[in-house]
């Protein structure tokens, strides 16, 4: 971080030559680096405007999508990801579009680059810093805080056994533990349909649940990062163990919620019926028009 902190400093100050070696070094850096140099400064830019920008490149609009996901989720571990796989030529035109945000809040809005962000507790922060700057003075100094924060929709489960038109199928109900949790969110951020009694939609590739291949307690429930990232190529293609949503995750150790006829019927499916919210202590719904739910795949894993 301290040779993309250089760069951010050599761009503000115009210094042609060592922009361009600082830039290379960069490149040539962990993915993280670059992922937390665009990440942080598209961060702050998605709060004043909508998109990344008419001339920003293919690779900034889709990193941009990610940011505004990584705000959401408040989990920017994706952006590192999503950098990882870019070619190196899509890698540049990012970090070129990055400077130039960096450049035009440097000297036009400093302001907004010292805003803090604190972190929730016990959660680490990566900060980036132009040396030889004091972010609590005026001028162009700058510091920015970009937290490896959790999203404050949290869920509990259960698993279960729904019969549908298909038959009796594994099912995991999600009962909501927070404000932000319940039927909005499962709806509008993870994309759930309005639930069908007695049907049965389509399996989803894009969402999972893990079972622990040994305990064969449940792991979690994410949704594959490469399904937002890569929508063009098969599933079977995507990476099976990086998420752009974790709706819930189990506490380590994970406790054997799962019965034996829940888990024999979800190793002869292979699917798990997904669907919420349902309220604390309710076998049944008070509404089943506010339940929407997703067929998601089962994988026995190690981790989640």
């Amino acid at each position: 971080m301290r040779t993309a902190s250089a760069l951010i400093g050599a761009c503000i100050d115009q210094c042609a030559p060592c922009q361009q070696s600082l830039a290379g070094k960069v490149l040539d850096e962990e993915a993280a680096v670059l992922a937390v140099l665009a990440g942080s400064v598209y961060t702050l830019h998605a709060e004043s405007e909508p998109d990344a920008g008419t001339q920003a490149s293919r690779a900034t609009q889709a990193f941009f999508g990610l940011v505004k996901v990584a705000r959401d989720y408040r989990d920017p571990t994706v952006l590192s990801d999503a950098v990882e796989i870019l070619p190196r030529e899509s890698r540049a035109a990012l970090l070129e579009d990055a400077l130039d945000l960096w450049t035009y809040y440097g000297h036009f809005d400093a302001g907004l680059l010292r805003e803090r962000y604190p972190s929730p507790t016990g959660l680490s922060t990566v900060t980036v810093t132009v040396e030889g700057n004091d972010p609590d003075e005026a001028g162009p100094g700058m510091m920015v805080d970009l937290s490896a924060l959790a999203h404050p929709a949290a869920y509990s489960v259960r698993p279960d056994m729904t019969r549908t038109g298909s038959g009796l199928v594994a099912s995991v109900p999600l009962v909501p533990e927070s404000a932000e949790a319940g039927y909005d969110d499962l709806r509008w951020r993870c994309g759930w349909d309005p639930y069908i009694f007695q049907g049965l939609p389509s399996v989803d590739p894009a969402w999972v649940l893990k079972i622990d291949r040994t305990s064969c307690a449940p792991l979690g429930i994410g949704r594959l990062l490469d399904a937002t990232l890569l929508p063009d190529r098969q599933p079977w293609e995507w990476r099976q163990n990086v998420y752009d949503r974790i709706l819930w995750r189990a506490p380590v150790p994970a406790p054997p919620l799962a019965s034996a006829e829940w888990l024999e019927t979800v190793r002869r499916w292979g699917t798990v019926l997904l669907y919420g919210p349902l309220d604390a202590g309710a076998t049944t719904p008070t509404d089943w028009e506010r339940l929407v739910s997703v067929h998601a795949y089962c994988q026995f894993n190690d981790r989640m």
